[in-house]
């Protein structure tokens, strides 16, 4: 095999395999590599649960990108079951996390500071 053929089929497999993880990216979505998601920040946020304190969930995820006092995932529809259990929740406070540039996590705490619901989603 010459040279000249070497390089064209070593320059074709390096495309094919570039090719492969932009498809594999783009079904991906948000929560991608290139996107910047952090699968840690993700694992951090699937171990939280009701009752934990609004100190132990920063120290989880990080300090919140926003804190109000409504549900806030930028996108209501397609995620209106969560938007709804929030509504019914005792949560008077609610922190927001962006992992990545697209997805966000939403944590409600009530009047006693514990985490009484919790979503997440994109836009």
């Amino acid at each position: 095999m010459t040279t000249k053929r070497k390089f064209t089929v070593g320059l074709l497999l390096a495309f094919v395999v570039l090719a492969g993880f932009a498809v594999t990216e783009v079904l991906r979505g948000p929560r991608s590599f290139i996107a910047g998601f952090d699968r840690g920040m993700h694992a951090n946020y699937e171990k939280i649960t009701n009752g934990e304190t609004k100190s132990s969930v920063v120290d989880a995820l990080g300090e919140p990108r926003a804190k109000t006092d409504e549900f806030n995932l930028p996108q209501r529809h397609g995620f209106e079951d969560q938007f709804n259990a929030a509504a019914r929740s005792s949560a008077v406070e609610y922190y927001q996390w962006i992992n990545g540039t697209n997805w966000y996590y939403c944590i409600g705490f009530d009047s006693s500071g514990a985490m009484v619901i919790k979503g997440e989603g994109h836009s």
